[in-house]
């Protein structure tokens, strides 16, 4: 039997109870999962199968960085921006700094797996291993960046990780957290599964509901073999990355819409509202929203106006070492 797909705006609209979803039993949790999944399956099948999920990051000085790294990521799609990779490379960069090579590299929500291809690159890893709880997204990542005994991909929760202790010496997780019902088990897995010595890099979306990075601190203060590196806040880094995709660019915004829903303006409309809050809009500054296109002028306004779905507007980022 066939798997019903939903809508763009409908997956979206699941995946705003999850972000707001705090549990404390079992099964609240698993319905929670069952949404995220549900609607990340849905989105899978609808996007190209090389994507990055994430609203990225610019900054002229981190991208001189990157490109004098001279990586070659146009052998991995020739078709993404620049936005993406900046923040998938600020992650590391710490650790690019440090030369902490040959290392074994877990990627905890790895979406379709190319930022994990692209990191293990960067690392030069011994090995890297890309988790996703959406089915669909880790064949995406099997089928494009799988390398035999150097990169692969698995199927599992964040929160009850299939791995052993101290199995892996760097791991992160990128805009990812903020859905996850029981934030506490996913730290503590992390914790687990980090070696002595090694990082948890670390950066999501601030949500009013998940408090994370302040549960994050509390996690680490009542740990002895825990301890905070580095601590940032790159909200106007990732508002650029934004602005730049939505605003600066929105004849090429408005096209891809076109591409995913196609031009009928019933439902273009109804998918293009969606698509704008997923890629950022809203997190915005609110006298930065301004467009030309007149088929945008609604949303534009409407995020103008409307109170921002996680409260306040916060991009953190941590390195963590367990020592």
């Amino acid at each position: 039997m066939s798997e019903e797909l939903k809508t763009y705006s409908q997956a979206a609209q699941q995946l705003g109870a999850a972000v707001n979803a705090n549990c404390t039993d079992s099964y609240e949790a698993q319905v929670i999962k069952k949404k995220v999944l549900e609607s990340y399956n849905s989105w899978a099948h609808s996007i190209y199968d090389r994507s990055f999920l994430n609203w990225g990051l610019w900054n002229k000085k981190i991208a001189r960085e990157y490109e004098k790294l001279q990586f070659n990521f146009s052998a991995l799609c020739p078709y993404q921006d620049i936005y993406s990779q900046l923040l998938l490379y600020y992650l590391i960069r710490p650790l690019i700094k440090l030369k902490y090579f040959n290392k074994r590299l877990l990627e905890i929500g790895c979406g379709n797996g190319i930022g994990l291809k692209m990191n293990s690159a960067l690392l030069r890893t011994e090995y890297a291993l890309g988790i996703d709880l959406v089915h669909k997204l880790v064949r995406n990542a099997e089928n494009n960046f799988y390398s035999k005994g150097l990169v692969s991909y698995l199927q599992a929760d964040a929160e009850a990780l299939p791995l052993g202790d101290a199995s892996f010496d760097i791991i992160t997780n990128v805009e990812s957290s903020h859905l996850y019902p029981r934030l506490e088990y996913f730290f503590s897995e992390v914790g687990r599964v980090l070696a002595p010595g090694g990082y948890f890099c670390y950066a999501d979306i601030h949500t009013d509901a998940k408090q994370q990075a302040q549960r994050l601190e509390r996690f680490v203060a009542s740990r002895k073999d825990l301890q905070i590196i580095q601590k940032k806040n790159i909200t106007r880094l990732v508002q650029a990355s934004i602005y730049r995709r939505i605003i600066v660019a929105e004849k090429k915004f408005y096209q891809m819409a076109i591409s995913l829903f196609g031009s009928d303006p019933e439902v273009l409309n109804k998918e293009l509202a969606s698509l704008a809050q997923a890629m950022g809009i809203s997190f915005l500054p609110w006298w930065k929203i301004w467009v030309k296109t007149e088929e945008l002028r609604p949303i534009a306004k409407a995020a103008r106006n409307n109170q921002y779905w996680g409260g306040k507007k916060l991009f953190f980022y941590y390195l963590i070492q367990k020592v």
